[in-house]
């Protein structure tokens, strides 16, 4: 702690820390002994935990606790959220602007939505109100951190005002038939770790982030095990799997002849990205005379063909790892056991719609066949 001049003003400013944080404030006065009194008062108010008694929103920027945040909770996230993460902190500065208190925010928030239906991306899409509620919902999330961990005297704006409604969800999902020649065009691919990961994505409905960032330690005794840090919703997932897609994860890594402890990479072990995913599906998807599909949609083509084959909604929620159904799912909630019925439902239809014979859906004997897999 301490007083000090700046170049350009007679005025006396203060350093000091409290709670953790530094802090520069001016005196309001060239009289030093003025100061001093300030300064201690100041240091009273630290000591007899006073000082933030007062709401600081006004002193803190928004780019601070983006920061902090980024460097405590964000970079502590799988690839997926931190990215996911990043965009946002990036649309949030856009708007606010880098100079923006926290009490800036509060007072500008209420027209954050209709600014951000105008933005477009580089395909020239415009953002839903689905993904302005996960950004606001971001921003709240970071509120509550300041207050309750850091101990910063600010109140939370997103409490003050009503977030959009989550937008409807898109319900593309493949017929049997475009499943066939998906499956013959998968055949044909240049590239060698995008059959098997398609078919895990088909048989196990993992979200196409949770399938880049799975390990082959998570791959144990006929479940994967995916931790709540990985998860969309930071919720954990344990999914067990069928006789199928565990013949399929387990020959991946017997076969897989790097150091890599990804289950899915390219080129002797580098980790995958949704771009590069991105282009090689849609090539994919080209050659298959198949439109209007994107590769989070396999993970819809699982839940329907499990729902149109009688597994409950219940099930289907636990296995997808949906976090909205939790109040329901607290009494219908099944156990790993109990969930193996309902995944053997998608061998079943498998092998009843014709689809058995592809490499990517073999089991037992069928293992020995030579699946394309990458090499060093």
């Amino acid at each position: 702690m301490g007083l000090y001049r700046r170049k350009d003003s007679a005025v006396w400013w203060m350093s000091f820390t409290a709670n953790g944080r530094q802090f520069q404030q001016s005196t309001q006065t060239t009289d030093k002994k003025i100061a001093e009194v300030i300064l201690g008062s100041i240091k009273t108010k630290i000591v007899e935990n006073k000082f933030f008694d007062k709401d600081d929103s006004s002193e803190i920027r928004l780019s601070e606790m983006i920061e902090k945040y980024d460097e405590q909770y964000t970079n502590e996230k799988s690839y997926y959220s931190k990215a996911r993460d990043k965009s946002i902190f990036k649309h949030l500065q856009a708007y606010f602007g880098e100079k923006a208190t926290l009490a800036d925010v509060a007072e500008r928030l209420g027209e954050y939505e209709v600014w951000r239906k105008k933005q477009k991306t580089k395909r020239g899409s415009r953002p839903d109100s689905g993904t302005i509620r996960k950004e606001l919902r971001l921003m709240g999330r970071m509120f509550n951190v300041a207050r309750k961990r850091w101990k910063w005297r600010v109140s939370n704006p997103i409490n003050d005002i009503e977030l959009p409604s989550d937008s409807a969800e898109r319900m593309r999902y493949l017929s049997w038939e475009e499943l066939k020649r998906l499956m013959a065009a998968l055949n044909e691919s240049d590239h060698a770790w995008l059959p098997p990961l398609v078919g895990t994505a088909l048989l196990l409905g993992l979200r196409e982030g949770n399938l880049i960032s799975l390990q082959k330690n998570e791959v144990l005794d006929g479940t994967v095990f995916i931790s709540s840090e990985k998860m969309k919703n930071e919720d954990y997932l344990g999914a067990p799997m069928s006789e199928r897609a565990r013949a399929l994860l387990e020959y991946v890594i017997a076969n897989d002849i790097t150091d890599s402890p990804l289950v899915f990479h390219y080129d002797g072990g580098k980790p995958l990205y949704q771009k590069k995913i991105e282009r090689a599906f849609k090539k994919v998807l080209t050659s298959a005379d198949i439109t209007n599909f994107r590769f989070h949609d396999l993970r819809h083509t699982f839940a329907s063909i499990l729902r149109q084959n009688g597994a409950s909604l219940e099930a289907i929620a636990s296995l997808l790892g949906h976090k909205d159904l939790r109040m329901t799912l607290r009494y219908a909630k099944l156990n790993l056991d109990a969930m193996k019925p309902t995944v053997n439902i998608m061998d079943e239809a498998i092998t009843k719609n014709g689809l058995a014979d592809y490499d990517v859906f073999m089991t037992g004997e069928d293992t020995k066949k030579t699946l394309p897999l990458a090499t060093p």
